[in-house]
This record gives C-alpha cells, sequence and structure tokens, in this order.
C-alpha cells in the first residue's frame, strides 16, 4: 500500500513539474518572442530604407557627403534628373537636325 501511495505521490509531483515547465515555456515565449518579432519588424523598413538611400548615393554624381542628410541628397538627385532631361532634349535635337540635313 505504501508504495503505491508513493508511485502516485512521485506521478503528481512530476505532472506538477511538468506543468510548470510548459507553463514557463510558454510565458517565456510570450515574452521573449513577441518584443523580438516586434523589434525585428520596426528595424527591416529603416534597413530598407538606408539600402535604398545608399544606392541612391551611389547613382547620384557627388552625393557622398552626408552632411546635407536625406533633404540634400533629394534636391542632389532632383538636380540630377533635370541636368539628364536637358541633355536627352539637346541630344533629340542633335539627332533630329543632323537627320534632317542629311536627307537634304
Amino acid at each position: 500500500m505504501r508504495g503505491a501511495a508513493l508511485d502516485l505521490q512521485r506521478k503528481e509531483s512530476i505532472l506538477v513539474l511538468m506543468r510548470r515547465q510548459r507553463a514557463r515555456r510558454a510565458l517565456a515565449k510570450k515574452i521573449m518572442i513577441r518584443p523580438k518579432k516586434i523589434l525585428e519588424a520596426t528595424r527591416r523598413p529603416s534597413r530598407a530604407i538606408h539600402k535604398r538611400v545608399k544606392t541612391l548615393k551611389k547613382l547620384v554624381p557627388n552625393s557622398k557627403s552626408s552632411s546635407e542628410g536625406l533633404d540634400g541628397l533629394f534636391m542632389q538627385t532632383a538636380d540630377y534628373i533635370l541636368a539628364l532631361e536637358r541633355k536627352v532634349r539637346v541630344m533629340q535635337t542633335m539627332v533630329q537636325f543632323l537627320t534632317e540635313t542629311d536627307c537634304v
């Protein structure tokens, strides 16, 4: 009888310990995983933006200086786009002029 009672107590204590461990794991998941996911979610856009800004700096000539910040970079980008558009218009005019003179 005593042996059966001891086995029953051991099984109950083991079950209690297992429940506590499960509860601790569940709590640890709630505490550790969710904030980590939130942090990663907030970092991703800033990493993506940083990567795009870096690519833009490579594309726009003379935009290496970071003292002007993003506003300066965007202004330089706009100026560069306007300069490229002017060059395209000049080249189109030259092509049009040269094809007209070749035909005559």
